[in-house]
């Protein structure tokens, strides 16, 4: 064996980890795209569709059954993951060709010790057309038509803090960025975009204590002024309006997505605070 070859690095591995519940219609898309990792964590919060049994299908993957919501269940899955790297994610999303060589190639390959992990690009897709700007468009990275997260970082230095379905990875270190994207096929129709809606919004107040003494309930004119002001970041700032119709949508809905999470907190606070006012039909 030559000086060289001898001095080369060892490749580094790579865990996939992924939360799932009733997924059976789209986990083996996502599966077959991480067939190249060295194991994929699936959390599986106890399907009744079949999701866990092609799951088992995979030789690389180690499936864990356990009922929690989707942040406690990837802090569980980031615990049980073996790799040097983490690739954190979703059935939704899926990792594209030249995604796995760059990560493979640079990352795994390479590791650049300066780097804790690596921001990635995406390409989100609502209602089946590809979304470049508005709520897709990440203006930290000025790059129309991809999205950037946090999605592949050193094991252990990365993990959420589960205060809200929507929050980011609690990070640490100094962090690259990637250059080829995943697919993200987020709501197929208007109709799961509701439903989903539902239930993050429906987990997320659950979680709140509205009695608490330092708990704010949110004003009706505060909220006005906060959806007008979110629809225009989304729509004006950040252009939505060149996606067109479904530009509006995704722009209109995620402004909604606002009104509803308040309205609950405030039905959930009234019911609480005047339990004997609640008429009950």
């Amino acid at each position: 064996m030559s000086d060289a070859a001898s001095a080369a690095p060892a490749r580094r591995s790579v865990s996939a980890v992924l939360c799932v519940f009733n997924e059976a219609h789209q986990i083996a898309r996502c599966l077959d795209a991480l067939a190249w990792c060295d194991e994929v964590v699936v959390v599986d919060r106890n399907s009744t569709d079949g999701t866990a049994e092609i799951a088992r299908r995979y030789p690389n993957v180690r499936l864990f059954e356990r009922e929690d919501w989707t942040n406690p269940n990837m802090n569980f899955g980031l615990q049980q993951a073996a790799g040097d790297w983490i690739l954190r994610i979703d059935c939704d999303e899926i990792v594209t060709p030249e995604l796995a060589e760059e990560i493979q190639r640079e990352v795994l390959e390479r590791d650049d010790p300066r780097c804790t992990g690596y921001w990635v690009p995406n390409r989100v897709y609502f209602f089946g057309k590809w979304i470049r700007y508005g709520v897709a468009y990440d203006a930290r990275f000025k790059r129309p038509g991809y999205g950037y997260r946090q999605i592949l970082f050193r094991r252990g230095t990365a993990s959420y803090a589960c205060a809200s379905f929507h929050e980011e990875l609690t990070t640490q270190g100094e962090w690259g960025r990637l250059q080829h994207h995943f697919e993200h096929y987020s709501h197929p129709s208007v109709s799961r975009w509701i439903a989903k809606m539902n239930h993050y919004t429906d987990n997320d107040v659950a979680q709140m204590d509205v009695l608490a003494p330092d708990f704010k309930l949110p004003r009706p004119g505060r909220t006005l002024v906060a959806m007008v002001k979110i629809f225009a970041t989304y729509y004006i700032v950040r252009q939505g309006w060149r996606d067109g119709v479904h530009g509006f949508m995704t722009c209109a809905l995620n402004t909604i997505y606002v009104l509803v999470e308040r309205c609950k907190v405030w039905e959930k606070h009234y019911r609480l605070a005047h339990p004997d006012n609640v008429v009950k039909y």
